[in-house]
C-alpha cells in the first residue's frame, strides 16, 4: 500500500509538472517569450490609458508587448514607452515608422500600433526610438461636439433679431414695390397706347409698300428701279474687289486668331466688337444731337429759353437764373414735406436719409397745386425744386433729390407731362423767398412764364394759409 501511494503521488506530481509545462509553453507562445525580440521605444505626451503589458502590433500583426513605461520628471516632458517586438518583424520597423495607441472597438483594450516604414529608410536599431502620434480620446471628441453645439445655439440666438428685422425689411420692400407699381400704372397705360398706335402706323406703311406708294413702295414694285440698283450694286462689287485684295492678309490673320481658340472664341470676339461699336455709335449719335442743338441754326432757340436740357442744369446755374432769361418770371407753389410724404420707417437713425413716399393726401395737394399751372403747360418749363432742412450737406442733397424725383415722376404720369419740359432740382435747405424766409423743408413747383403769358402776378387764396398748405409766390432769382 505504501508503494502504491508513492507511485500515485509520483504520477500526480508528474502530471502536474506536465500541465504546468504545457501552460507555461502556451503562455510563452502567446507572449512571444520563446522568440527572439528586439527593443523599440516611443515617446507620448499623453498615454491615453496605455499600461504595461499592452499588446504591440506591427502593421496589424501581433508583434509583442509593452514592458515598461518611464514617467516624465517635468510638466513638459513625455512618457517613454519601451516595447519588445518579434525579431521576424524587424525588417518592417524602420526609422520613419510611426507608433500610436488605438482602442479595439469603442470600449476595447488599448494597444500600440506601429506602422511599417518606407523602403528607403534604414531599419531601426535595437533600442531605437521611433516617432509617435498622440492618442485620440472619445471624451475629447464629445467635448468638442458639445462646444460646437453650444456655439451654434448662441449664434442662432444672436441672429434671431437680425432675421426678424430682415423679414420686416422684406415686407416693407414688398409694400414699396406695390406702391411703385401703382405709381407707374399711368405711364404703363400710356406706353401701351403708344405701342398700339405704332403698330397701326406700321400696318399702314406695309400696306402702302405693297400697293407701290412712296419711295419704299416703288423700290419694291418698280422693276426699272430694281435694275438701276442692281447695276449700281455690280459697280460697287467691282470697286470692292480691290478692297478685298488689300484686306486678304488681314482676313488670314483674323482666321488664324479665331482658329487658335476655336470657332466659339472667334464668334464671342466678333460679338464683343459689335457691341462695342454699337455703344460707340450710340455715344456718337448723342454727341451729334448735342452738337446740333448748339448749331447756329438752332442755338438761338435754346439760348433764349436758357437751357439745352433741364437735366444738364446745375444747382448753381439754376440759382443764378438760367431759366429766367428773356424776361421770364417764375411762379412757385411751396408745399411742406409734412403734407406730402409719409413718416420715416421705425428705427431710422437720426440724420440718415429716409425712405419717404408720397401719401394720398400729398397726391391730392399736388393735384390741387397743378390746377394753377395746367393752362401754361407744356409750353412753359416746369421744375420740381427739392428742399431738405435736416442732416449734413450731402444728406440734404440726397433727400432733396429723392423728394423732387418722387414728385416729378408722379406729375409726369398723372398729367402726361413731356420729360424734356419737366425737370427736377435738388437745392438743399437754402430757399430764398420761401414762406419760412430763407429755408424750406419740402418741395416747390416752379413754372417759368414768358412776359406775354402773365399780365399780372396773382396769389392764390392758399397764400394766407399755414405753412403746411401750398403757397404761391412770384419772384425773381434765388
Amino acid at each position: 500500500m505504501r508503494g502504491a501511494r508513492l507511485v500515485g503521488a509520483g504520477v500526480f506530481v508528474l502530471v502536474g509538472f506536465l500541465v504546468f509545462a504545457v501552460g507555461l509553453f502556451l503562455i510563452g507562445e502567446r507572449r512571444n517569450l520563446f522568440q527572439k525580440r528586439f527593443t523599440v521605444r516611443a515617446e507620448f505626451a499623453a498615454l491615453g490609458q496605455l499600461e504595461s503589458g499592452a499588446v504591440v502590433r506591427v502593421a496589424g500583426a501581433d508583434a509583442g508587448e509593452v514592458v515598461d513605461i518611464e514617467y516624465p520628471d517635468r510638466p513638459d516632458g513625455k512618457f517613454r514607452v519601451r516595447m519588445l517586438v518579434r525579431e521576424d518583424l524587424h525588417p518592417l520597423v524602420r526609422t520613419d515608422s510611426l507608433a500610436w495607441t488605438q482602442t479595439e472597438g469603442l470600449v476595447g483594450a488599448i494597444f500600440v500600433n506601429i506602422a511599417s516604414g518606407t523602403a528607403g529608410a534604414p531599419p531601426l536599431p535595437d533600442g531605437g526610438t521611433i516617432p509617435s502620434r498622440e492618442p485620440f480620446a472619445i471624451a475629447d471628441l464629445l467635448g468638442q461636439a458639445s462646444q460646437a453645439i453650444g456655439l451654434v445655439t448662441d449664434t442662432v440666438e444672436a441672429l434671431r433679431g437680425d432675421i426678424e428685422h430682415a423679414v420686416q425689411q422684406v415686407a416693407a420692400t414688398a409694400d414699396d414695390a406695390h406702391g411703385l407699381l401703382a405709381d407707374l400704372r399711368p405711364e404703363l397705360t400710356i406706353i401701351a397706347k403708344n405701342g398700339a398706335r405704332i403698330s397701326g402706323d406700321t400696318s399702314d406703311i406695309l400696306a402702302s409698300v405693297r400697293e407701290g406708294r412712296g419711295t419704299l413702295g416703288k423700290l419694291v414694285q418698280d422693276d426699272a428701279l430694281y435694275t438701276r440698283i442692281r447695276t449700281i450694286t455690280e459697280q460697287a462689287a467691282a470697286t470692292m474687289a480691290n478692297v478685298q485684295a488689300m484686306t486678304a492678309d488681314a482676313r488670314q490673320v483674323i482666321a488664324r486668331v479665331q482658329s487658335g481658340d476655336g470657332p466659339a472664341q472667334g464668334l464671342i470676339g466678333d460679338m464683343r466688337t459689335t457691341v462695342t461699336q454699337a455703344r460707340e455709335a450710340t455715344a456718337d449719335l448723342a454727341d451729334n444731337m448735342e452738337a446740333l442743338k448748339r448749331n447756329f441754326l438752332f442755338r438761338g432757340f435754346f439760348n433764349r429759353r436758357g437751357y439745352f436740357d433741364l437735366d444738364a442744369l446745375s444747382p448753381d446755374e439754376y440759382r443764378r437764373g438760367a431759366l429766367e432769361r428773356g424776361g421770364r418770371k417764375a411762379m412757385r407753389i411751396w408745399l411742406s414735406s409734412a403734407v406730402l410724404f409719409a413718416s420715416p420707417a421705425p428705427g431710422a437713425s437720426a440724420g440718415a436719409p429716409r425712405d419717404e413716399v408720397l401719401t394720398d393726401e400729398g397726391r391730392a395737394r399736388l393735384d390741387a397745386a397743378m390746377a394753377t399751372f395746367l393752362r401754361f403747360l407744356p409750353a412753359a418749363p416746369l421744375v420740381v425744386e427739392g428742399f431738405a432742412g435736416e442732416g449734413t450737406e450731402d444728406e440734404q442733397f440726397r433727400r432733396s433729390s429723392t423728394r423732387a424725383a418722387a414728385v416729378r415722376e408722379y406729375l409726369m404720369g398723372r398729367f402726361n407731362l413731356p420729360a424734356q419740359n419737366t425737370g427736377l432740382m435738388p437745392l438743399g435747405r437754402e430757399a430764398e423767398g420761401s414762406p419760412d424766409g430763407h429755408r424750406w423743408d419740402g418741395v416747390a413747383l416752379a413754372v417759368f412764364l414768358e412776359p406775354s403769358t402773365v399780365a399780372a402776378p396773382r396769389v392764390a387764396p392758399a397764400a394766407m394759409a399755414p405753412v403746411l398748405e401750398p403757397v404761391v409766390t412770384n419772384g425773381g432769382n434765388r
